[in-house]
């Protein structure tokens, strides 16, 4: 795969993820299924796909060896699953339940402050130039998409805020906590399939309502259907595929895709529009996200 390709491929995932968050919020505007229920469907059904996905690649029985000869790395995989993957879905989701797609979206990509702040605290150092810049992006964007530029008000409702900040932070930790399982030549198809795999079954034990046939109803079944094999297994088979030809400072750069993809997807189906300092908020965002990778180079 040539590396304009693969720059293509890796940005046609974020597109994928954030027209999913548009279809869940269309789906809570038909269901009243909780985001925990919904998490449940997405990662069970998810997981099983991409498992049966990553079996067909010659990596999936090495990796279950090399989990069977380490029992502890078992118990790493459900932590990621639960901690990481199910927890981050379910905030995403009651986020929008909440605020709607694009303002969560745009919020959660404060993530790569917290992880600047995280690293930097772990490793006992000071943040780079970049990481500095990209910190004081991302907070300064979310301030203004959130208040409008007057701290006296917000636009977004309270409880968006702060799910999705949760949501930023869960995926923080899913992007940090797995790097010693990818260290042990563990393969990123069957981590992410069975975690999610994992993830979803343990969220049986905290829903009200295991029944799946309201998801099958006409008015939210294309939604279901689209979260799950486009905003789920496609996009990240398609983040996987591509990421494998890119350097992460590349892989950063396509990532503006999601939250851009989302503000303007929200905007043509729902009518989403944000006012000119709630936009500069959605750039400052995007430019967070890039920052590092440009002032590397």
């Amino acid at each position: 795969m040539s590396k304009t390709l693969a720059l293509i491929v890796v940005g046609l995932a974020g597109i994928f993820w954030a027209s999913s968050g548009v279809a869940v919020q269309d789906f809570f505007a038909h269901s009243t299924k909780s985001a925990m229920e919904l998490t449940n469907i997405r990662m069970c059904t998810a997981g099983a796909i991409l498992i049966l996905i990553s079996l067909r690649r010659k990596n999936f029985r090495l990796s279950f060896r090399l989990l069977n000869n380490q029992p502890r790395l078992w118990l790493d995989l459900i932590i990621y699953g639960v901690i990481g993957v199910v927890f981050m879905q379910f905030t995403y989701f009651q986020a929008i339940s909440i605020g709607g797609a694009a303002a969560t979206t745009v919020i959660c990509y404060a993530c790569p402050a917290m992880v600047v702040i995280w690293e930097s605290f772990y490793n006992r150092r000071l943040p780079k130039r970049g990481e500095v810049i990209a910190v004081i992006l991302a907070m300064s964007g979310v301030f203004l998409l959130v208040t409008g530029g007057n701290p006296t008000k917000l636009l977004v409702p309270i409880g968006c805020v702060v799910w999705s900040l949760l949501s930023g932070a869960a995926f923080a930790f899913s992007a940090i906590f797995p790097k010693h399982l990818f260290a042990k030549k563990i393969d990123p198809y069957f981590l992410t399939g069975t975690g999610m795999f994992i993830g979803g079954l343990s969220t049986f034990a905290v829903i009200d309502d295991s029944n799946w046939l309201p998801f099958l109803n006409s008015d939210v079944l294309f939604d279901v259907s689209w979260i799950i094999l486009f905003g789920t297994v496609a996009a990240f088979q398609c983040f996987n595929a591509g990421l494998k030809f890119l350097t992460p400072e590349e892989a950063s750069i396509t990532a503006t895709t999601e939250p851009a993809a989302s503000v303007i997807i929200s905007w043509l189906i729902f009518g989403t529009a944000f006012g000119a300092v709630e936009s500069i908020g959605i750039i400052l965002v995007m430019l967070a996200i890039v920052a590092p990778s440009i002032i590397k180079r």
